[in-house]
């Protein structure tokens, strides 16, 4: 087993999003070569809210739209 650990600082709520699901994404294409997983506290959460047709609805309510 291998691990990576990432911390940000200095990083808006939205960048952080778009982060996870930038890393979605790579999860997803990396599934025939490895098993990734993603952790971290909200993380399911935002998969969940970020990849479906409400996403626009949970960046209103979250506050994390673009000011």
């Amino acid at each position: 087993m291998k691990k990576v650990t990432i911390v940000g600082t200095n990083i808006s709520p939205k960048q952080w999003s778009n982060l996870i699901l930038e890393l979605n994404l790579i999860r997803k294409q990396w599934k025939p070569y490895a098993d990734l997983e993603l952790q971290g506290p909200g993380v399911r959460k935002i998969i969940n809210y970020g990849t479906n047709a409400s996403s626009i609805s949970f960046v209103t309510k979250m506050g994390l739209k673009d000011r």
